[in-house]
């Protein structure tokens, strides 16, 4: 399956706070998956503990919004939810976010996923 976006949306129960213990391995899986992992630990340390300190809060994280062939966003908007991006549809999308889902399965949180919902990049239907 080609994709430049994968979407989770979570159930309505899980909030903010719910991802504090899932948030770790799946910033890690992604950048791992995305071949994005700095040799300095230290600058995904605290990019890791920035967002946490949000979800502890109760509110939206940062994500992973870096230059780079793939981007994990949180959008502006009232759902817990975040989006895989890529520079245009490939393959690696969708593995990636198939990946990032097995991560957030073992931590129970219910999700679903949707493919190109960026309407910004929706293609054009004649």
């Amino acid at each position: 399956m080609r994709a430049r976006s994968g979407h989770i949306q979570f159930d309505k129960k899980v909030k903010w706070k719910s991802l504090v213990p899932a948030f770790r391995p799946t910033l890690l899986k992604f950048l791992e998956e995305t071949q994005q992992l700095p040799e300095d630990m230290e600058n995904v340390e605290v990019l890791i503990e920035e967002n946490l300190r949000d979800l502890r809060k109760g509110r939206k994280p940062e994500g992973y919004n870096r230059e780079g062939a793939m981007r994990l966003v949180f959008p502006i908007s009232n759902k817990v939810e975040f989006y895989i991006y890529g520079r245009g549809k490939t393959v690696e999308v969708a593995r990636v976010t198939e990946q990032v889902s097995r991560v957030l399965q073992k931590h129970r949180l219910k999700h679903t996923i949707e493919w190109d919902q960026l309407k910004l990049f929706a293609e054009k239907k004649v």
